[in-house]
């Protein structure tokens, strides 16, 4: 219960309002025991309809008080946690938006998942009910005090009652734990088997995937059923185990309470009052431990997060230059993947002078992705240095750096907005005449106006899953307009003629001859022969561990055909 007593104490002012109103709640429902016990004492014996009519009236309006205290002690209670629940969320975006991409990719998919599951975790736990659940445990004295007011022993049996209960909650918190992290395990391996079905439709109509989909899923519902079985035997009998507590408390509060007031030694009022009394106070006891149960898992769920929000983050300032020129630097570096069992390369050293044209072959998985990852700050060496303009890369403002590139990556991908949005990602006034008119140059160049002529929408066309629902060629044309849009000088496509019909690949040739008249520095990573022969260096990712750099003679835009 830590962070609650946290989220407190970030408004004291608020929990002492909401604590007072806590307390006037839980008095004037203490007004319907006092009720029961004075109708059958004073009016049952006496008969007087004018005590009758007075008792009525004041437990009217003490209900009704109740139940604006109440309301209103909702109302505050749902006020503290929306400033930790508001930067909670905002950290978690934060990681997903700025972490360094080496750490976000060493982390499974299912557990993406299970970061925003844990989000819902920690805000259901502290809402106003469960806060408001925890707040009502001190007032459960009141009513034991009320009960002890009509007989000490009856107050005894209910508190007897209250530990046993409280026992039984502890001892299946500790057996449940490793019960509970299995299922949440299991949990992350069915959602990434749910994703891999989803994602990978296509393969598994075309290459006959089904059978093999069905018996992993099977086999996981298995695993998962029996564990639930089994979580469900233990949630049984912790339930029979409280119910009879409960039933117990009911029975000894008549059976005690009976043969006191056969002795004299209290009224059959103050029997049922103290039936009623003591029933309130199970019950409270009841939804405190309940919202306990929730605060502890929320407190695991912060454990995750908190880790996940350890996660290495890039930087949001740092240097920048006036002018980028273009001139690009390897310097001793090597980089290797985690985990991997070597190096993609190593002790790679270059120089590219502003205005060149680099193209980088290789076979696939030789390291071109990673290469042009290398240049646009997605990765980070793991030794030497990538410098711009004789600077670090890693010295300069993420942002600043990004709006120097004109990035194409080999598989591109979308946030879920229109295409509009999509190109005019980085645009800092989107909604200008520049921007427009820089767009609808864009769409041209990428030979993207067919397919928005043809559609309904046009560039307000959504798109969805991440653009896994466009076409490829369509996909990389949205792509390529959207790396037009930046006014940088270097240069960095990724197999762009990759998935392009003639038409398409006719407008990447067009493309890259502008660019280089315009003399920007322009990196491609390619086995188009079409590009290769326009370049004036090539790095051969093929060679291992050191690719090799080779300066050709100094091209003409025009063979880039």
């Amino acid at each position: 219960m830590k962070e609650l007593f946290r989220r407190l104490a970030l408004r004291p002012r608020l929990a002492w309002e909401i604590l007072f109103a806590s307390f006037l709640a839980n008095l004037m429902s203490v007004a319907s025991s006092i009720y029961v016990i004075l109708v059958l004492n004073r009016y049952v014996g006496y008969g007087f309809d004018g005590t009758l009519y007075s008792l009525t009236t004041g437990v009217l309006i003490a209900s009704f008080l109740g139940m604006g205290f109440s309301s209103v002690r909702g109302r505050l209670a749902g006020a503290v946690s929306l400033l930790p629940d508001s930067e909670l969320n905002e950290k978690t975006l934060t990681v997903f938006t700025r972490a360094k991409l080496s750490a976000l990719y060493r982390m499974p998919p299912g557990r993406h998942q299970e970061m925003l599951s844990s989000l819902k975790t920690v805000e259901f736990a502290y809402d106003s009910h469960n806060l408001s659940a925890v707040l009502d445990a001190p007032f459960i004295l009141l009513f034991l005090l009320a009960i002890a007011f009509i007989h000490p022993l009856l107050a005894m049996v209910t508190i007897l009652a209250i530990v046993a209960t409280v026992l039984f909650t502890l001892s299946g918190m500790r057996s449940n734990a490793p019960l509970d992290e299995l299922q949440r395990d299991q949990g992350i391996a069915h959602r990434n088997l749910t994703l891999s079905a989803v994602s990978g439709a296509e393969t598994v109509r075309a290459f006959l995937g089904a059978d093999f989909l069905r018996k992993a899923w099977r086999k996981q519902m298995q695993s998962i059923q029996e564990l639930r079985e089994v979580m469900d035997i233990a949630r049984d009998r912790r339930k029979v185990r409280l119910e009879s507590v409960s039933v117990l408390l009911r029975i000894s509060i008549y059976c005690f309470g009976a043969m006191l007031a056969v002795v004299g030694e209290m009224s059959v009022g103050g029997l049922i009052g103290a039936s009623i009394l003591s029933a309130k106070a199970m019950q409270m006891s009841s939804s405190f431990l309940q919202s306990v149960l929730l605060g502890r898992k929320a407190e695991e769920a912060l454990v995750q997060l908190g880790e996940f929000h350890t996660m290495p983050l890039e930087p949001i300032s740092g240097s920048a230059v006036r002018e980028f020129s273009g001139r690009l630097e390897f310097r001793d570096v090597g980089f290797a993947y985690s985990g991997s069992s070597g190096p993609v390369f190593e002790s790679l050293s270059f120089t590219l002078p502003p205005g060149s044209i680099l193209v980088v072959t290789g076979f696939n998985g030789s390291g071109k992705s990673t290469f042009c990852k290398l240049v646009t700050g997605l990765l980070e060496p793991g030794r030497g240095l990538v410098l711009a303009d004789g600077i670090d890369l890693r010295q300069f403002a993420p942002d600043w750096w990004r709006r120097q590139l004109l990035y194409l990556p080999q598989e591109p991908t979308f946030l879920n907005a229109t295409i509009r949005e999509n190109i005019l990602l980085a645009e800092l006034e989107p909604e200008s005449q520049s921007a427009q008119e820089r767009l609808n140059q864009a769409v041209r160049a990428a030979a993207l106006r067919r397919f928005l002529d043809v559609s309904r929408q046009g560039l307000d066309m959504d798109i969805a899953e991440g653009g896994r629902t466009l076409p490829v060629g369509i996909r990389r044309r949205v792509a390529l307009a959207r790396a037009l849009m930046n006014q940088g000088r270097l240069v960095v496509f990724d197999d762009p003629t990759e998935g392009l019909d003639s038409e398409g690949c006719l407008a990447v040739y067009t493309i890259l001859n502008a660019l280089a008249k315009a003399g920007l520095s322009i990196i491609v990573a390619t086995v188009d022969p079409n590009i290769l022969k326009g370049a004036a260096y090539v790095l051969d990712m093929n060679e291992k561990p050191t690719p090799t750099f080779e300066p050709r003679r100094e091209p003409k835009s025009e063979e880039v055909t």
